[in-house]
């Protein structure tokens, strides 16, 4: 077959100029011996860069079939994971989004349904911890957050701290919620729990970094006073005073705490210096001393003299 192509391209016909007698009879013996090598492939006749060009693409066929036979089946894996990640992660942000939507319209028509309504303070406590249990994020938050007021309201302080808890051990809550249920269940524990079990509770929200860091500062001065650590009263009460993003009614109600906490402090004992006086004597005896850069009068007499 590649003998007919050779044909068809022209690779027979004779050059320009004809061919010379020796390749005439070079052509001859081939064909009378029925020679494998066909006339297109003679020196003569044959374009060496399509010889080329056909060999490159061979070459090239070759290491794109061992490459594919070799990492084929990879490279289909890996374009297959791909799709199914990406297919994953968009699904899971659909589901997300049509979730929160749900949620946002179930809690706001939960808001409708109990405010004002004739329902008692335990009742609407119950829905909003029923509607906390059966949802998370920030949503099931504010539910727990409505639930201990519901439960303030109906004298159930043990209730609030526990529904705060809930609040706090929720992991998918945000975090500024999670130190607002912190400081309100302190708050309610203030009158049962000792210095020691809140001071353990709200360590960490004394750091310069906690935005509840004066709320915090505020309840310990308080349960210090109470448990008649006065000392770390007024520490606490002077911490909230010196930091500069204390708000005036935290400042105010700090100095308050300082002043009740005074009189218990112990004293500060004043070291002042006594120097002693010096008597006249001394003090005429050094002025008529004359010192050794300035010369005496007498001795400014006899220069003059001189």
């Amino acid at each position: 077959m590649r003998f007919a192509i050779g044909a068809q391209a022209g690779y027979f016909t004779a050059p320009a100029g004809g061919r010379s007698e020796w390749q005439k009879t070079a052509i001859n013996s081939f064909h009378n011996r029925r020679c494998l090598i066909p006339p297109g492939l003679l020196p003569w006749s044959f374009p060496l860069t399509d010889l080329f060009r056909e060999v490159e693409e061979d070459l090239r066929r070759e290491r794109f079939k061992k490459l594919w036979d070799d990492y084929g089946l990879y490279l289909v894996g890996v374009a297959v994971g791909v799709v199914l990640i990406t297919a994953g992660v968009i699904g899971w942000r659909a589901y997300e989004k049509s979730r929160n939507e749900a949620a946002s319209a179930a809690f706001t028509e939960m808001v409708k349904s109990t405010t004002g309504s004739e329902m008692s303070d335990a009742d609407i406590a119950k829905t909003y911890g029923d509607f906390a249990a059966n949802t998370s994020g920030g949503y099931a938050a504010l539910a727990r957050l409505h639930e201990a007021a519901s439960l303030l309201a109906a004298n159930d302080k043990e209730g609030a701290a526990k529904a705060y808890d809930a609040l706090i051990a929720d992991s998918s809550a945000p975090e500024m919620l999670v130190g607002l249920a912190r400081i309100k269940a302190a708050l309610i524990r203030l009158d049962t729990a000792s210095y020691d079990d809140l001071n353990a509770a709200l360590a960490d929200m004394t750091e310069p970094s906690s935005p509840w860091r004066a709320n915090a500062h505020e309840i310990l001065g308080i349960a210090a006073y109470k448990a008649g650590k006065f000392s770390d009263a007024n520490t606490h009460a002077q911490a909230i005073i010196d930091d500069a993003q204390s708000s005036s009614g935290l400042r105010d109600r700090a100095h308050v705490l300082q002043a009740v906490v005074a009189p218990n402090l112990p004293p500060v004992e004043d070291t002042v210096k006594i120097i002693p006086a010096e008597t006249p004597a001394a003090s005429a005896d050094t002025a008529a001393e004359p010192t050794p850069s300035e010369p005496t009068s007498d001795a400014s007499s006899d220069a003059k003299a001189e």
